[in-house]
This record gives structure tokens, C-alpha cells and sequence, in this order.
């Protein structure tokens, strides 16, 4: 699979006739008392991605760029059979998740040295390098476990142009060892396709969120 193909994907018109406000909101399940989440998963509040946006121009981008990205993540599980793919982007000291396909899981995740022993997702963004966890029963060290049926992760940061980490995909399998034969297409080609994207998509050039992490 070329790079083309991944950008193509993204960069292909949005249909400006479909509704894609849908996009705007998910359910997490219910958390634990101390944030977490829980194993056994009922559905809890709606989480709601409009207060990432200050006004209707950035909410009309904010539309934009969910679009864009929820494809990719479907064309990625077609692509891949992977079974769960999310795109969390950072806002100040948390992660926050923009789009998945997969079930249901926490929106946020606090970048802070507390998670660092308990994230593999705050583990990425503030260590900036990708974690591979080809077999989780076997994994000696800090893991955050959200579904008792996941035994493979792969979690890459998303760079800017600058360096910096403005985010991380995370992606999730029930297979042991399910990515080893996949670090070259989804560790490498999707995680440039995705950093060239965000580079210059309105929604995060014209964002003050992103200006202050960035810079």
C-alpha cells in the first residue's frame, strides 16, 4: 500500500449534500469512580466535540476534519481487519478522542506523570515515540486495560511539523501478535498520512487550542 493511497482517502471530496453532524458526539461507557474504564462496558453520557469549536467557522471544520478522519479509520478496519482504531488529539494536558471504530471507550485521557504509570496512550504523547505491545498477557510493565479481550496494541504520537506531539492513534486487536506484519503500513504510512493532513487542515491551523501547544 503507497502513501498516495492512504492521502487519497483523505484528501478525496466530502459530499457536501451528507449530514456528517452525527460525527459531533459518541457515547462513552460509564467510568469508574477514579476515571477509568471499566472492563464491562454500560453506556453512559454522550460526549460532544462541539466545545473544541469557538465559533461556526471552526465548528464547520471541525465537521470537515471528523468526516475525513472517520473515513480513514473504516478504510483502515477494511484495509486491516483491525478492530479497534481511534484519533485522539491534544488539547492542552488531555487527550481527547475525535474518532474510532471499534466499541465504545473513554473520550479523555490526562497527560500528566499519574497516567504515564497507568496509560499507554499519555505513555506515547508524553514520551513521543510509538509503544507495540505484541502480546498483552505477557506484557511486563505499566498497561491500561479497557476491554479483557484486547492481547495486541500498536499506539503511535502524531507529529507536527515543529516536532511537537498534537496527538496519537491508538489501535487495538483480540489477536496476540495481530500487528507484527502491519508496523510498516499503519505504524509508518497511515502516521505520515495523518501528520501531512493535519499540517494544514483549517481546523487546526485556525485553532487557538492547537497554536498554544504547538508553538
Amino acid at each position: 500500500m503507497r502513501l498516495f493511497d492512504i492521502l487519497s482517502v483523505l484528501y478525496e471530496p466530502i459530499n457536501k449534500l451528507d449530514n456528517h453532524d452525527h460525527l459531533l458526539s459518541y457515547v462513552q461507557p460509564q467510568l469508574n469512580p477514579d476515571g477509568s474504564c471499566p472492563i464491562y462496558k454500560v453506556e453512559g453520557e454522550r460526549y460532544d466535540l462541539r466545545q473544541y469549536a469557538q465559533d461556526p467557522e471552526q465548528l464547520k471544520n471541525l465537521v470537515d476534519l471528523l468526516a475525513r478522519l472517520n473515513r480513514l479509520v473504516r478504510w483502515i478496519h477494511l484495509q486491516t481487519d483491525v478492530l479497534w482504531f481511534g484519533i485522539y488529539l491534544r488539547h492542552g494536558d488531555k487527550l481527547v478522542k475525535y474518532v474510532y471504530n471499534g466499541e465504545m471507550s473513554k473520550a479523555e485521557f490526562p497527560i500528566s506523570e499519574e497516567y504515564l504509570q497507568k496509560s499507554i496512550n499519555t505513555r506515547v504523547i508524553m514520551e513521543k515515540q510509538h509503544y507495540y505491545i505484541p502480546d498483552v498477557d505477557a506484557h511486563d510493565g505499566p498497561y491500561y486495560r479497557c476491554d479483557a479481550k484486547v492481547k495486541s496494541e500498536l499506539c503511535c504520537p502524531i507529529f507536527a511539523a515543529n516536532g511537537e506531539v498534537i496527538g496519537i492513534f491508538d489501535s487495538e486487536d483480540h489477536r496476540k501478535h495481530f500487528f507484527d506484519d502491519k508496523i510498516d503500513f499503519i505504524g509508518q504510512k497511515v502516521k505520515k498520512a495523518i501528520e501531512i493532513f493535519l499540517e494544514d487542515h483549517p481546523y487546526i491551523t485556525q485553532s487557538d487550542n492547537f497554536t498554544a501547544v504547538i508553538d
